[in-house]
Formats: C-alpha cells, structure tokens, sequence
C-alpha cells in the first residue's frame, strides 16, 4: 500500500515538466536568438539534443552545464520511483505510454535477471523516461541509479557542447535562418505542438494519454 499522494505528487510533476517541455518547443525560435533571445530560459524549459547544440555556441559552460544537468535529470527520479512503487502496473502503464519499447518491455520481462546486465548500460548512456522507470520496476538500488545517471547525464551535455563548438559555423547559418523567418517558424511550431497534443489526448497515446489515465491505472484499489 502507498501514501495516497504518491502517485497525484508524481503524476503533477510529470505533467509540469510536460508543459514545460512543449513551452520550449514553440519559444525556441525567440529565446535562441544569439542576440536578444534567452538560451539560459530555453535549456530550463526544454534540454533536448537540438537545443542543447542549438545554445552551445550563445553560453558560458558553467550555466550551460547546470541548467542542462537540473533539466535533464529531473524526470528520471519521478519515472525511477514509479516504476519502483508500482512494479508490474507501471510496466503495463508504460507500454500505452511508449508503444516503442515494446520489444525492450518483452525482453525485460522474458528474462529480468539478464535484463539486469544490460540496465545498467542504459542507464548509463541513454537515461531516459522508459529506461528510468524500468531501473525502478527492476529495483536497481538508488546509489547506482544515481550514480550512473549522472555520469552519463554529464557525459551528454559534455559530448553536445563539444559538437555544437565543432559545428559552430554551421549552427550559427541555421540561427541566421531562425532569426530571419522568426515569425513563421514561431507559428509553425505552435501548430506542430497543439496537434502533438490533440492527437496525443484524442488517441490516449503517448505521455499526454499516459497521464490522464495514471490514476485509473495505478491508484490503490
């Protein structure tokens, strides 16, 4: 049995870093502007690969490298603890929630033990929403959760800086287009994300689906 504020504490925090991942996504044409735009704000809301290269070259390390650890690592605790707490519920919560993993999810269930092995690799290199939870429905101990996602965390932001200053020149042609097509690439991404979401809550697929039925799925009968 859980605390019943468990799963609405995880659920909002998932959902808020949700929103603020789609706020980037229609802000990023303004805030990347190497002149009046907001980089910092941008890593804040959205740290992906292309916003990380995209603000490589218009930070300083030390902000560049904070922002995008907080950013990046905040989901995976919330996943880790969910798939922790809820076991065998979360894995079928997660396959509505990430159709793409099925075979990983098939795998992981054929032969959990083996499965193992490999987790760590996973979570070492590719830290992300499904991998987290499945760390927590594998019950990997925290100290090695942790540990692995940080350093693979760092070794991502790490890798992205290094491409975005390799391709410098070319990023900063693409941000001359952003900045001149500004207004309609702003629209444009609006549209992208509104019908990311319409078709995400129409369909129940995907997170946005996922999260409207966690407490249906998940909640303490």
């Amino acid at each position: 049995m859980h605390p019943r504020w468990l799963l609405p504490l995880l659920g909002t925090g998932i959902a808020a870093l949700l929103v603020a991942a789609n706020i980037g996504n229609v802000v990023w044409v303004r805030w990347s502007n190497p002149v009046s735009g907001h980089p910092l704000w941008l890593l804040a809301l959205n740290s992906s690969n292309r916003y990380l290269l995209i603000t490589s070259i218009i930070t300083s390390w030390p902000p560049y490298v904070a922002i995008a650890m907080a950013r990046l690592l905040a989901p995976d605790p919330l996943f880790y603890i969910l798939g922790y707490a809820y076991r065998g519920r979360a894995l079928g919560w997660a396959r509505n929630v990430f159709p793409g993993m099925d075979g990983i999810f098939d795998q992981f269930e054929q032969d959990r033990s083996g499965f193992k092995r490999i987790l760590d690799v996973a979570v070492l290199i590719a830290p992300n929403n499904p991998v987290c939870l499945l760390a927590g429905v594998a019950a990997m101990p925290i100290r090695r959760f942790l540990a692995l996602n940080l350093i693979g965390t760092l070794g991502r932001i790490v890798l992205m800086r290094g491409l975005g200053l390799l391709f410098e020149d070319q990023i900063r042609d693409l941000l001359d287009v952003v900045a001149r097509y500004q207004r309609w690439l702003t629209l444009g991404s609006l549209a992208l994300v509104i019908g990311y979401l319409i078709y995400q809550t129409v369909g129940k697929r995907g997170i946005v689906g996922g999260l409207e039925n966690l407490e249906e799925e998940l909640g303490d009968e």
